[in-house]
């Protein structure tokens, strides 16, 4: 494997993606975007700008586990790129998902976080300690969408994690939010972004739950709800759950708590998707929602309206 010669295409490509895309993103007052998503395919990687930091993941095989500092040397080529001093690089390792156990562990505790801007709010990332950052860029679309249309809404976020759906809606004008998640840590983020965003109070209640569980007794009382739930979970002490095979339960689950009229949107990660979503009435949104600096969709998307 040749190293060195990757390492420059990778700067030239990240060069070249980053002046394309920074002047209109900073317009739009975004400061997370991809500048460089697995462009050249013998370079299996994925560089992040926040804010003037750079997250460089490699999507580990074979051939780089054998080259020594491969992925040190794919940081510091896009960090010379783009200017980026060395503490402003983060590495990362994404592997694919093992047989038995969960796919990562904790990677650190620095417990620093930087405030990332996205379209008038800011949104807390922790570019260290985990393998994902709390923060999903490529996301941005849906949340401008929950937020144009949350204005006197009850909006339910399911599977919330670090609640950015959550401050998008009530940055918009949500009259009530719930956000569910079983992780204390992350209701516990979710409340920072409320706060860095001068939103929190009682309005937007934070439940550590299951989200099944907490569908099972929710009740139909929400106008507006976000589902995006991972691919896969083997979390203890609760079923196994697999997008592909659960997620039409999923959704009537969901689409049961909605008032009628009410809309329900639904998001997969999931690298090979294929919908089971007959007679629900679901538009699949992807094109709309799929952000300009992802050379490959990141997601699927849809929205439906509850009967």
């Amino acid at each position: 494997m040749d190293t060195t010669r990757q390492a420059g295409m990778l700067a030239d490509r990240v060069r070249k993606n980053f002046r394309r895309l920074h002047r209109p993103f900073e317009r739009d007052g975004v400061g997370a975007f991809r500048v460089y998503d697995w462009d050249v395919p013998e370079i299996r990687a994925a560089v992040d700008w926040y804010e003037g930091h750079l997250v460089v993941a490699e999507y580990e095989r074979a051939q780089t586990r054998e080259a020594a500092g491969w992925l040190e040397a794919m940081g510091s080529a896009a960090a010379s790129a783009l200017g980026v001093p060395a503490e402003r690089v983060h590495l990362k390792r994404r592997r694919t998902r093992p047989a038995q156990g969960s796919r990562y562990g904790r990677l650190g505790h620095t417990g620093e976080r930087i405030a990332v801007r996205e379209r008038g709010l800011r949104l807390w990332t922790n570019l260290d300690d985990f393998i994902d950052t709390g923060l999903f860029p490529d996301h941005r679309e849906m949340r401008a969408r929950v937020r144009a249309e949350a204005h006197g809404s009850e909006f339910l976020n399911l599977f919330g994690y670090t609640g950015a759906f959550t401050c998008a809606a009530a940055a918009g004008g949500a009259r009530r939010t719930v956000t569910v998640d079983t992780s204390e840590a992350y209701l516990a983020w979710a409340r920072d972004n409320l706060e860095l965003n001068g939103l929190a109070g009682a309005a937007h209640e934070l439940v550590r739950k299951d989200a099944r569980h907490f569908l099972a007794g929710a009740g139909r009382r929400f106008t507006l709800c976000l589902l995006d739930p991972p691919s896969f979970s083997t979390r203890t002490g609760a079923p196994s759950f697999d997008v592909q095979r659960d997620h039409r339960e999923l959704i009537e689950s969901a689409l049961s708590t909605l008032l009628p009229g009410g809309v329900l949107y639904f998001s997969t990660n999931h690298q090979r998707f294929e919908p089971r979503l007959e007679n629900l009435g679901a538009e699949e949104i992807t094109r709309e929602t799929a952000p300009p600096d992802y050379r490959r969709t990141p997601h699927r998307s849809f929205r439906i309206v509850n009967a």
